[in-house]
């Protein structure tokens, strides 16, 4: 064959091939069908023809230089397979690990089965549950679509006028009513209760401005120390009744005040201004000029915690305080009974307070002429005289 026609391929190593040659139609025929095919063979037996020797020779020569033609990427063939064989060895790792994992999943997805099971019975059981409650609905349904029926019978027509009034009722359902029990008929009878004891200890206080507590003379001489207290007590207390009955003629007559209980008003005045005197004459005699500002400081305690002008509630707690210790705060509630009306009880009360009241500063006022029945160089020579 020409050289061009020849198979390229990479040269080999060893010892050179032999030519070849041609096996003899017996050697071939001795073989036997199962042996292998050599040049011989290709070509045919004796009674072959050339044409059928040049074919299986192109065919030949195509297989050789395919082969030589893969022969130089054996190795990028072989590098390739490696690296195929590396991700098939992480693809089986991997499917390895989803293995177990899938082994886990199914005891999950047992245990999950089991649950669903569970709850399916509970689901069947409430189900029944549910029927049966079906059941009940559709007979209350039928009970409250009676009752309806039967109270919409029930249900009265009013007409528009009792429509109206209702409508009224129901916009306006509570309605301030104001009513006084005893009504003062003006400003000067509803203050009275509180400018009538004012005063009456204005009266006392400037009754012992010119009149002497303790009898100089009867202190003196060494008299009874109660003697010495009644003495200069009594002068004043009746002072003290004639001013009331002066004062109540005039707001009677002359200014028009009305009073339910007239002669209780005056009875219970001339108490108020016995123990009036009582008290301020304790203050002169045991504190002698200061006593006079003393008298003057509890007229204005008693005048902001009495509750003359507005409740005492209302005033701050110092004088919510010493509001039941002052003789004025009794007064002031019990002339408001008297004169506009109503029950006796807060006039017994303040009764019985004011003449405590007033025995207490009696004794009180002997304690003290007992004591200035002893001369001192302070009394005989005062730091402060008024």
């Amino acid at each position: 064959r020409p050289a061009e026609n020849r198979p390229r391929g990479p040269p080999r190593r060893g010892p050179p091939a032999a030519a070849p040659h041609l096996t003899p139609p017996r050697r071939a025929a001795a073989a036997g069908p199962g042996a292998p095919h050599d040049v011989n063979t290709l070509i045919g037996d004796q009674n072959g023809d050339l044409d059928r020797l040049d074919k299986n020779l192109g065919t030949l020569q195509k297989q050789a230089q395919a082969l030589a033609d893969r022969s130089p990427h054996l190795s990028e063939d072989l590098t390739d397979a490696v690296s195929k064989v590396n991700k098939l060895n992480e693809g089986a790792e991997k499917v390895a690990a989803g293995a177990k994992k899938l082994r886990t999943g199914l005891g999950t997805a047992k245990t999950g089965a089991a649950d669903l099971d569970t709850g399916v019975g509970e689901l069947k059981t409430g189900a029944s549950t549910l029927d049966e409650g079906m059941y009940k609905l559709v007979g209350g349904s039928g009970q409250l679509a009676g009752g309806l029926h039967d109270g919409a019978g029930q249900i009265p027509d009013y007409d528009r006028q009792d429509r109206d009034v209702r409508t009224q009722v129901m916009a306006d359902p509570v309605k301030l009513a104001s009513k006084d029990l005893h009504k003062a008929p003006n400003y000067g009878t509803g203050f009275a209760p509180y400018f009538i004891p004012l005063s009456l200890w204005v009266g006392a206080m400037v009754a012992y401005m010119l009149i002497q507590p303790l009898n100089r003379r009867a202190l003196a001489v060494g008299a009874s120390a109660w003697r010495i207290a009644l003495a200069g007590w009594l002068p004043v207390a009746a002072l003290g009744v004639l001013q009331t009955v002066a004062l109540m003629s005039v707001l009677h007559w002359a200014i028009g005040l009305e009073m339910v209980r007239a002669a209780g008003t005056v009875g219970f005045l001339c108490l108020v201004t016995a123990c009036f005197a009582a008290l301020v004459q304790w203050l002169n005699a045991r504190f002698g000029a200061a006593g006079r500002i003393l008298v003057l400081a509890l007229l204005m305690l008693q005048l902001t915690s009495a509750g003359g002008t507005y409740p005492v509630q209302t005033s701050p707690g110092f004088f919510n305080a010493i509001h039941p210790f002052l003789p004025m705060s009794y007064v002031v509630e019990a002339l408001r009974r008297l004169i506009t009306g109503g029950g006796l009880g807060p006039v017994w009360q303040a009764c019985a307070v004011l003449t405590a009241f007033t025995a207490g500063a009696l004794a009180l006022t002997a304690l003290s002429a007992h004591r200035k029945q002893v001369w001192t160089l302070d009394r005989l020579h005062p730091e402060l005289s008024l």
